[in-house]
């Protein structure tokens, strides 16, 4: 998934981008035209008064999707940046129903995963060790603050709602003398059913940007 206006050549072991931002949120709202109200239910969404509005939960803020007139915000009224508005119409698009599945496997584990599993290990867990994961109270408070529920795994860990009938989970390590902290994100066998490979990729950027500070919105400058 692409968030620019660009369509640059594939890079070797990075995942194709789609074409530019506007397409790919006009192919999204003309998929969730043939989506039934009652599949948008069991999604989770809910009506937003218009007809073609939509409220979806999104890990610790609700987004208001009105799709006619191409608006997509936070119930804040903060501009959803391109990332986050092509997932979460990619999301509401979904026309299966896939039974509740415990997050278990890792983005290596899926069958498009391996081809692109060292560059999901840098933008997405290398990332996370690096900002939100340094340290157990730097990354316990981000994720409580996203609404995590906190388990039992590794030195820390904690499932996330991404969406409602999606979470994952992520399981940290702390690091020694010798090496840094590590991490890990777990996903359902389902997600496939959801999100193309690299939409997952995208939407696990999203969440270690979130755990970072990073608003839905566009990023905040670098100090």
């Amino acid at each position: 998934m692409s968030t620019t206006d660009s369509n640059p050549p594939a890079r070797a072991g990075v995942p194709p981008r789609q074409h530019n931002l506007q397409t790919a949120v006009d192919a999204a709202v003309e998929a969730l035209a043939h989506v039934s109200p009652e599949q948008l239910d069991f999604l989770g969404a809910r009506p937003a008064g218009a007809a073609t509005a939509w409220l979806v939960p999104v890990l610790d803020d609700t987004f208001h999707l009105d799709l006619a007139a191409r608006d997509f915000r936070t119930l804040s009224g903060l501009a959803l940046a391109p990332a986050w508005q092509v997932v979460a119409l990619h999301y509401l698009a979904v026309t299966a129903r896939p039974a509740p599945c415990t997050p278990e496997i890792t983005f290596g584990d899926l069958p498009g995963g391996l081809t692109y599993a060292s560059v999901y290990r840098q933008r997405v867990n290398g990332r996370l060790c690096a900002t939100a994961g340094r340290d157990a109270a730097t990354l316990k408070a981000s994720a409580l603050h996203l609404r995590a529920i906190p388990l039992a795994l590794g030195h820390l860990g904690f499932e996330f709602a991404l969406f409602p009938r999606l979470s994952v989970r992520l399981i940290w390590h702390a690091g020694d003398a010798e090496f840094g902290p590590s991490a890990t994100i777990l996903l359902p066998r389902t997600i496939e059913a959801f999100f193309c490979i690299e939409d997952i990729v995208v939407l696990s950027e999203r969440l270690v940007s979130r755990l970072s500070g990073q608003p839905y919105g566009p990023p905040l400058p670098t100090p």
